[in-house]
Parts: structure tokens; sequence; C-alpha cells
């Protein structure tokens, strides 16, 4: 049976997910194992993440940042910031003096309006990634980061041995919002409910038995490129396109949370996006009668009861089914009949041979996407979201943590319980 090498699998992707053609002719240099995305959108600081990047901890092998400079069509304005970003690039390029670090920019000026955005953006710069990659027939990793983080300065060497060693086919890497570096007191606030929120959600997420209870923050993910590839790629979506795409790869492969190194993202404001760090710093200023508020922890206490039924159903003939389910929380029971449940695990059944590939099939359909669905239908209809201290000291209690009411010392006990929370998948 003829195994498909990596050039086989980039040219079936691209004869399907393509959206334009190669924009880099040279070859990359021999040996690399990184290629790493940067979006750049009218990015004030780019150098700030460029600099980071020339001061980690040397590699063994070269690697490649492509930045992506990308603009919609008709955003005059933006193009012309652009062209300083694309002149503070290509001056950084020629003056740093690092011959393992090989920055390409990418001038994209002519985004479609419907889909111009941040995954496009990505999606122009991982596909080119991939590219590079099928040019050495090499499986690399194509890392994803934003014009606007830090990185720990042992990120490039962290990357490089989890490839050359693991090679797992998708990863998150820790994070931490820079937001003692926030001089507004109102905005530093607003980030660290942010980030607490998140970590809440994940960590509440794995408490449930989730099992793909990982963040999915775009500057801080990678993939390997043959997952890429089979995954279909990055999708166009102007906000969001992390938690989508993250939800896709991880089934394909082995995914790890790597904790032994950090992204430091920005916790500035943004209007790019309907959500995401910079809508909810907006958000945070402009509806302070909303601040501070999280999904009841309730909800994964049921979800917890659902996913904990989930082998005997695969066991469950049709009266068992009833019984299992009528022993549900009444949030379980009524989200479930709207979702044809019974239907679904008898074709899902039909079409597994054994309970491993059951669950594997199931988690496709009940997926990140379909439990945020369940989350908010049992926010909106049976219990109320509450102050997110109050909730984060729930969560914490379960682990065995003192509560606290200060939020930044949550967020201390939250990074630290992610960071313990080995997962690999």
């Amino acid at each position: 049976m003829h195994t498909l090498t990596l050039p086989d699998i980039a040219e079936r992707y691209f004869r399907r997910f393509g959206f334009r053609e190669e924009m880099l002719a040279h070859a990359p240099p021999a040996g690399i194992k990184l290629i790493i995305v940067i979006p750049c959108y009218d990015e004030p600081e780019l150098l700030l993440t460029l600099n980071s990047l020339r001061d980690c901890s040397p590699p063994r092998f070269p690697v490649e940042v492509l930045l992506v400079i990308n603009a919609g069509a008709h955003e005059v304005e933006v193009k012309k910031r652009n062209r300083q970003s694309l002149r503070v690039a290509t001056d950084w390029a020629r003056q740093q003096h690092n011959d393992w670090l090989h920055l390409h920019c990418l001038w994209v000026d002519d985004l479609p309006p419907k889909h111009a955005g941040v995954g496009l953006a990505r999606k122009i710069g991982m596909d080119e990634a991939l590219r590079r990659f099928a040019r050495l027939d090499y499986n690399g990793m194509i890392v994803c980061l934003d014009a606007d983080c830090t990185v720990a300065p042992n990120y490039l060497q962290t990357l490089e041995q989890l490839q050359t060693e693991q090679s797992p086919g998708s990863c998150t890497l820790h994070f931490e919002h820079r937001a003692e570096q926030m001089e507004d007191p109102s905005l530093k606030q607003g980030i660290i409910y942010y980030e607490l929120f998140l970590r809440y959600y994940a960590n509440a997420l794995a408490y449930s038995g989730f099992p793909y209870s990982m963040h999915t923050i775009g500057s801080s993910m990678a993939v390997r490129a043959d997952i890429y590839a089979l995954s279909g790629g990055m999708n166009r979506r102007k906000a969001g396109e992390d938690f989508y795409f993250l939800h896709k790869v991880v089934p394909l492969g082995t995914f790890r949370k790597v904790d032994a190194t950090a992204v430091f993202p920005s916790g500035r404001l943004s209007e790019r996006v309907p959500f995401g760090t910079g809508k909810a710093q907006q958000e945070w200023l402009d509806n302070p009668e909303k601040r501070g508020l999280a999904y009841h922890f309730d909800i994964f206490r049921d979800l917890k009861s659902f996913l904990s039924v989930v082998p005997a159903l695969y066991k469950a003939e049709d009266g068992e089914y009833l019984r299992i389910m009528g022993a549900q929380p009444e949030t379980v029971q009524d989200f479930m009949s709207k979702q044809n449940l019974q239907e679904r695990i008898n074709e899902i059944k039909a079409n597994s041979a054994s309970f491993k590939s059951f669950r594997k099939r199931f988690f496709a359909w009940f997926d990140g996407f379909k439990v945020l669905k369940f989350v908010h239908y049992c926010r909106d209809r049976y219990y109320k979201s509450v102050e997110l201290p109050v909730t984060c000291n729930w969560l914490l209690e379960q682990h065995g943590f003192t509560a606290t009411q200060e939020p930044s010392e949550l967020l201390s006990l939250y990074r630290r319980l992610d960071k313990e929370r080995s997962l690999k998948i």
C-alpha cells in the first residue's frame, strides 16, 4: 500500500482548498523544522514581536517567519499604515544578524471584503508554510503567532524540540496576557477578567469530562504540516477562526498542551473582530453593568452528568436509552431532545465497530461548538450568569484550592492550575 508523502498530501489540499498561488519562489533553508505565521493588520507593535523572536535562545535549525501584511481591497487608510509596517519589517530583517531567523513579508492588500480578516490572513500564511515544507518533503510544524505578542526566551528551542522528538499533530502553548504592562487601570482589570474567564471555561470543561478542553488562542497554537492539509486547512472566519480550527485538527492526531514555554499577548483594544481579546476590552469599557459575569457552575455539573453516561449510551438498547436519559438533569433532556440525540446515537453506533470508534465519532458530533451551544442554552433558559470570582472559586474548591476574591490572585491560581493539568489526547 502506497503511503502518501507530504508533497502528495499538499497537492491534494491545494486542488481543493487553495486560495492563491505560491508567493515565495525561493526554496526554504535546509533543515528547517518550524515556520511561524504572523498576520499583520494595521499593527503598531510589530517591532516588539519581531525583537522578541530575535532575542530567543538560538534553535539548532533555521526558522522562517512569514509576516502576512494584509488588508481588505478597499481599506485605503489601513494600506497606508501597512506600508509603514512593511518598511519597518524590511529594515528589521536587513539589520538583524541572526543567521538562523529568516523573515519573509507577504504583502496581501486585496482581500475580498466578505472574507477580509484574521482567518483568511492566517490561511494565506499557513498555506505558504505548507508549500515550503512540501518543497523539502519535511513534515514540519506550522506555528501561529500574532503581531502584538512577545514570547518566552525558550520559545523556539521548546517548539523545535517538541517537533523533532515528539512531532504531535497539534498543540497549544501556555499564554499570559501582559496585564502588568497596561497603564489604564480599567483595561488592566478588564484583561485580568477576560483571561480568567477563558481559563475558567477551559477548566470547567475539563471538570465535566469533555476530552477537548483546551484553550483556543490563535497566537498560541501550532499544527503539523500534514495534519493542517488533511484537516482542510485554516478557515476564512473574521473571528473565532482559532476555535473552529483547533476543534477540527485536534482529533486528527496526537494533541499536546505545552507549558514549558509561553506566549504573552497584548491586552489592547481592537475594533477589527466581533469577539476576542480586543472586542472584550471594548465591551468592558462600554458595558460596565455586564462586567465580571461568567457561566454558572451548575451548567458544567449537568454536562458532567451527561458525559458520564456516554459509555452506557453505547451499550443501551431503546428501552435502556429512555431510562438513562430520563435520569439526566432537565437541561440535558431538554437540549438533547432538540438535537435528536437518540437518532444520532443509533446512527453513530451503526457505524462503529467498537466503543473507541463510537467515542471518536460521538465527540466529532458533540464537539466544542455543540458544547458551547449547550452552555449558552443553559445560560439563557436555566442558569443565569454569576459573578466570575464566585464561579471560579467553586471550581478551584473542586481541586483543593483555598478560595479568594481577588481577581489577580484568582488568575495566578488558574494559570497554575492550567500548568498542572497535563493534557495529551
